[in-house]
């Protein structure tokens, strides 16, 4: 019996680890996100983060509440792995805040100092027949998918909403959703 307890007391020294006790402590939580759809396409990666580049324009090219600045401002939304078996069309609806002087561009917001403000300005969207895009409301179209990737041509132009304009660095938020009816 000496010998069986000196044998444990051995195997205790020579091997500390299984000696010890195990504590474990809660250390937080990791949550994952993702979504499942039955979509009928997917948008190509290069399509779901995209910037587009505005450009310069002075005050004075704005003449009047409503006008627009000259050049419109071309961008393109790629869809990829398109499947007709799933749905035979898609629409694309844009959503974002809208200025309280008029609700049909999005709000373009100007940035001095760090500081955001009302630009006087606003984002007018156009489809590829030169139709405004309504914010926040239904496609005004939808295309027939009948190829895997599939293209959407738009433009985008500032509008005067106000006849004080804050210059500084425009900013507008947009988003996109896919709409099969």
């Amino acid at each position: 019996m000496t010998r069986k307890i000196l044998l444990l007391a051995i195997l205790a020294a020579v091997n500390p680890v299984q000696a010890k006790r195990i504590v474990v402590i809660h250390g937080g939580e990791v949550h994952m996100q993702g979504e499942l759809v039955n979509g009928a396409c997917a948008v190509a990666p290069e399509s779901q983060e995209m910037t587009v580049q505005m450009g310069q324009y002075p005050s004075n090219v704005f003449k009047d509440v409503g006008s627009y600045a000259p050049p419109s401002i071309p961008f393109t939304l790629r869809l990829t792995d398109c499947r007709p078996e799933v749905y035979d069309h898609v629409g694309i609806a844009f959503q974002g805040s809208t200025p309280a002087e008029d609700p049909q561009v999005f709000l373009a917001t100007s940035s001095v100092s760090g500081n955001d403000a009302s630009s006087g300005i606003g984002l007018a969207l156009f489809d590829q027949q030169q139709q405004l895009i309504i914010p926040n409301s239904e496609p005004a179209s939808y295309s027939p998918i009948t190829t895997q990737e599939m293209s959407f041509h738009f433009t985008a132009r500032y509008r005067s909403v106000s006849k004080h304009m804050s210059p500084g660095n425009i900013r507008s938020d947009v988003w996109f959703t896919l709409v099969y009816p």
